[in-house]
């Protein structure tokens, strides 16, 4: 079984037709959403499905321009039991949004204190703020999403119990490779990052990694078991 712990399902250009494939398929697919709106008129098009999720999100480049949603914010968490896309981007085009951007993450956290949730966060240029937001308020049960941050903070994403998702992408970049070659096999998801990542094919991945889809899926039963 193929895990796609990354996929934002609704930015495809056929999502119904995707979901049925992957369905048909076997695979676990985790759809992503950009805004808590899009979560909403997304759900229903997961309540029949056995193998795909929705997780509710809020995308840190989006959120200066969608500042009242997070109004809803808090009354969806309970609707499933995935968040994300959610988390800091302090990029060149995005960094203006700093002040913003660590309110309504922090304001997202201390939503998701206490709660069994699986969370995919977005980390570009912010890893440190990220980790020290989630430790702010003990959220556990997180996928760090195609990190490219510090190999030094790694080490410390992993002592909380942290796991990495990583794609095709990042098997084929240097700095990718070195970060892969530095997450334990045991917190090591992937993803598929689709349709905005262009090298998104996971079996390709692990073939790159030399790493047997078993052991993902192990590991990602062991995540799943943190949530029941």
């Amino acid at each position: 079984m193929i895990i796609d712990t990354h996929c934002h399902i609704d930015m495809l250009n056929s999502p119904d037709s995707y979901l049925s494939k992957k369905e048909k398929s076997g695979d676990f697919t985790l759809g992503m959403t950009n805004l808590p709106s899009h979560f909403v008129m997304g759900l229903p098009h997961f309540d029949k499905l056995r193998k795909s999720r929705l997780a509710l999100g809020f995308h840190p480049q989006l959120v200066h321009e969608h500042l009242s949603e997070i109004d809803n914010w808090k009354k969806l968490i309970p609707m499933t039991s995935y968040i994300g896309e959610v988390g800091l981007d302090f990029s060149r085009d995005f960094i203006i949004y700093k002040d913003c951007q660590l309110e309504y993450f922090d304001y997202i956290c201390q939503c998701l204190n206490g709660e069994k949730k699986i969370i995919s966060v977005h980390s570009r240029k912010a890893e440190r703020d990220v980790l020290a937001i989630l430790k702010k308020y003990n959220v556990r049960n997180v996928i760090f999403h195609w990190y490219s941050g510090p190999l030094g903070l790694i080490d410390e994403i992993i002592g909380e119990g942290y796991y990495f998702s990583i794609n095709e992408a990042m098997t084929l970049s240097e700095n990718g490779r070195r970060i892969i070659s530095r997450i334990p096999l045991n917190k090591m998801l992937t993803e598929s990052d689709a349709p905005y990542n262009k090298k998104n094919n996971i079996i390709a991945a692990l073939n790159n990694l030399h790493i047997d889809e078993s052991i993902v899926y192990e590991n990602f039963q062991c995540l799943l078991k943190t949530i029941k």
